[in-house]
């Protein structure tokens, strides 16, 4: 326990009074080791649980040369139909349209495409630059994760995430 003492002091009646408190300390340090130990908690969480994407437009991926890289757009029309579409300079070199059972489905052909797509442009010695996912509003989030770590094993680590408009 801490303490606090005033000296005395004389008001009005001529006799001094002792100013003697006590204050509970122990309830304060509990309270503020649980807020430590809840903020080193949460800090590590968040930093396990986020997924690293970059803005592959207007920053130093822009610097990059284009014309030894390639984009690569998914867009999915569906919840079971998916379009890809490799852009060279700026202009469609290839479409490739998926359409399968389930989402799941999509994502196996999916992985086939990206790992016939990466060999035929290592071939030519060209890279994907960024690539650009568009969701059909039937798409979950748990899909549109899985399907970015799809790209992130094919060795295709700028990813961003385009609005659907109506």
């Amino acid at each position: 326990m801490a303490g606090v003492s005033g000296g005395g002091s004389s008001f009005g009646s001529g006799r001094k009074r002792s100013l003697d408190a006590e204050i509970n300390l122990v309830s304060f340090i509990d309270l503020l080791s649980m807020c430590i130990c809840f903020l080193l908690m949460t800090a590590v969480w968040t930093q396990l649980g986020s997924v690293q994407v970059k803005q592959s437009n207007g920053t130093e991926a822009a610097a990059v040369s284009k014309d030894k890289n390639v984009d690569l757009e998914l867009k999915f029309t569906g919840a079971q139909e998916a379009v890809i579409t490799l852009k060279k300079s700026g202009k469609v070199a290839k479409n490739i349209k998926i359409s399968a059972k389930n989402i799941a489905a999509v994502g196996t052909e999916l992985q086939g495409h990206l790992q016939g797509i990466r060999q035929e442009l290592s071939r030519e010695g060209l890279k994907v630059n960024s690539v650009f996912l568009t969701a059909h509003e039937n798409v979950d989030y748990g899909s549109m994760v899985a399907i970015m770590d799809l790209f992130r094993k094919n060795e295709m680590s700028n990813i961003g995430v385009v609005y659907a408009s109506r």
